[in-house]
């Protein structure tokens, strides 16, 4: 597995600008050069300073959120942490007054696989109720964690006992929320800036109403700007970097309560941190990013069998580098006849004749589609996949999850004609439990042995425990290839590279119930394989 990480120039970019709310210690002294990027927000800029001063009774309060751990039981620590923090929640709304107004909640994310017991919750709408929110953690030693539509998997939300900020309900205080900017002296493309707190659906539907487009978005419009670009949200469009390999400018708040501007011409490589940033650099503003013209597409949904293109290195070259955007989904032991289902649910015994290479491909492919193309078909606006909030869909449970799965993709049309914001798939939140996923990032050779000898080794691999036992270490296996762009912590950095390297990644998911078995062992194999 090739680990797609950069640090000499990140870190740099990091003490410069790493702010406090984070934990880290203050560069300020260090910031000479970057002068050029404060905002003037105007007399309001200093108001809270006099908060800074931090009080010894502080400290008492805040022991037992760190300390003697692993000395008492879980109930115990939990009431030890809970009467930490009403003190703290009464000191808090002192500093914050009347908004922004301030909770002790539990957090679950989109999807139910990350859940921070106890935090403290705001929801600023204003970038000044932002800064109140950093100078009243500051007086109190707390951190502070900026979140949207929660989507990621990854433990990248704030702690227990700290304050999580909810920059949904966020506005922008000199312009619009979502605004398109033409081609000028200095860039010659068109832009968009948008707020942290937009939507994915807002976005496209802004996009298509302007006649722009991007040219790669991930499998949900429920999304927010920001924490697509903090985490580097990816799509499957194989000439197209992900989500941060379009910004090129973006304005956020530090830890003095400073609004920055950063752009792509004066700081490039501060925007190659910025641009996924795992809103570690301060809470994120606004964020502009580059689009083209609006394009019309033809989306088709396909059936193939797994030994045709998972298990044949060629024909999964020219699949992938033959369309523009393309998504191989497979959800093992699919094929099973009705008299073998009911055999299975009688016996759980996998019929001898089944096997992962008859099992069938879902494969969604779309490329750009002319008038003459079209002709009278209607262009179709975002079409939501009816898989339950899953990429495994459905609540059945077990081997027969998967056919269930396909006769939902199924149920699709075979093709449609979209704009291309509106042409990616949409999945709705999870309705039946969690799902937790692994994913293997690849380096793609010209000649695709690296991503066929890692899929093949999953299919081989989920085949030989499905006839072993008779359960499955995945529910679907997803392979999702994009282009490779400069940015530091980009999953397809193009200073990171192997020999024979093509220019492009795999992100190679696979998703199941985080208890399913077989998961972890099958993770661990695959990354030794591959490294």
């Amino acid at each position: 597995m090739v680990v797609k990480t950069s640090v000499g120039l990140v870190v740099l970019a990091v003490v410069l600008i790493m702010s406090d709310i984070t934990g880290a210690r203050s560069v300020s002294k260090q910031m000479s050069g970057l002068a050029d990027t404060i905002v003037n927000l105007g007399a309001e800029t200093s108001a809270g300073h006099r908060l800074l001063k931090r009080s010894p009774l502080v400290q008492e309060i805040m022991g037992p959120l760190s300390r003697n751990v692993r000395q008492v039981d879980e109930i115990g620590r939990s009431q030890m942490v809970y009467s930490s923090m009403r003190v703290l929640l009464t000191l808090l709304r002192m500093r914050l007054g009347k908004s922004p107004q301030i909770e002790i909640l539990q957090f679950n994310n989109w999807d139910k696989t990350i859940k921070v017991d106890q935090m403290f919750f705001v929801k600023p709408k204003t970038i000044f109720e932002v800064r109140k929110v950093i100078f009243a953690a500051k007086s109190l030693g707390m951190r502070v964690r900026a979140t949207g539509a929660g989507h990621s998997r990854s433990p990248l939300y704030v702690d227990e006992g700290d304050i999580m900020m909810d920059v949904r309900e966020l506005q922008r205080h000199d312009g619009p929320f979502i605004e398109l900017n033409q081609e000028n002296s200095v860039r010659s493309y068109k832009t968009i800036t948008a707020m942290t707190s937009a939507h994915m659906f807002e976005l496209n539907q802004f996009m298509t109403d302007n006649e722009v487009t991007i040219l790669a978005e991930p499998l949900n419009d429920q999304e927010t700007l920001g924490g697509m670009v903090a985490a580097g949200s990816h799509g499957s469009t194989y000439n197209a970097p992900a989500f941060p390999g379009i910004v090129v400018e973006m304005r956020l708040m530090d830890s003095m309560g400073r609004l920055r501007r950063f752009t792509i011409e004066k700081h490039p490589e501060l925007m190659r941190a910025l641009s996924l940033n795992l809103g570690t650099f301060g809470i994120m503003y606004d964020i502009t990013f580059r689009v083209e013209s609006a394009i019309k597409v033809k989306v088709e949904n396909s059936f193939v069998k797994v030994g045709d293109i998972m298990l044949n290195k060629a024909n999964l070259k020219r699949q992938v580098e033959g369309n523009m955007f393309g998504e191989i989904s497979w959800f093992p032991f699919n094929t099973i006849t009705p008299d073998e289902e009911a055999e299975y649910i009688r016996t759980g015994k996998v019929p001898d004749t089944w096997n992962a290479a008859d099992d069938y491909l879902w494969i969604r492919t779309f490329n750009p589609a002319s008038d003459d193309e079209i002709g009278n078909h209607p262009i179709q606006g975002a079409i939501t996949l009816d898989t339950k909030g899953s990429l495994s869909g459905g609540p059945s449970v077990g081997l027969l999850r998967a056919k269930g799965s396909l006769d939902l993709a199924r149920r699709l049309p075979s093709f449609s004609f979209h704009y291309l914001v509106n042409a990616f798939p949409i999945i709705e939140p999870p309705r039946y439990g969690s799902e937790t996923s692994a994913a293997f990032l690849l380096n793609i050779d010209t000649d695709f042995d690296r991503p066929y000898r890692a899929i093949k080794y999953l299919v081989e691999k989920t085949e030989e425990q499905i006839k072993r036992n008779g359960s499955t270490p995945m529910n679907a296996l997803l392979p999702r290839f994009y282009k490779n762009s400069d940015c530091f912590l980009c999953f397809g950095n193009t200073e990171i590279s192997m020999p024979g390297d093509n220019g492009h990644s795999v992100v190679i998911d696979f998703l199941a119930p985080p208890s399913q078995e077989g998961f972890y062992p099958a993770a661990a194999d695959v990354s030794r394989l591959v490294s």
